[in-house]
């Protein structure tokens, strides 16, 4: 009896675990593409294909998230990231400016 209170108890007090903020997974999401886009930025050449990959990736999120964000937070997060991405990527930073034209 004690066994299965012992392995029933972690069970229990783990299955809740994670669903305490539903936006927690959507800000990670972001971050994690913030945190590689400038980490190219950084050593990436501006012709390395992986920057313009993923600001589109970052304009999908947006996309994926816009009921959450509302147009003005979906706005200010592109505009922000284009406006980081310009001096490496222009076209990068055009993709995310027109993104941002629909808000």
């Amino acid at each position: 009896m004690r066994r299965v209170a012992a392995l029933l108890l972690p069970v229990i007090l783990l299955a809740g675990c994670g669903q305490d903020n539903p936006d927690k997974g959507m800000n990670s999401k972001f971050q994690e593409l913030d945190y590689q886009i400038s980490a190219r930025e950084t050593i990436a050449a501006p012709s390395d294909p992986s920057i313009a990959r993923l600001t589109r990736e970052y304009a999908k999120l947006v996309r994926q998230y816009e009921s959450e964000l509302g147009p003005a937070e979906a706005k200010r997060r592109l505009t922000q990231e284009a406006d980081e991405v310009a001096q490496y990527c222009l076209a990068c930073a055009a993709t995310l400016y027109d993104a941002a034209k629909k808000y």
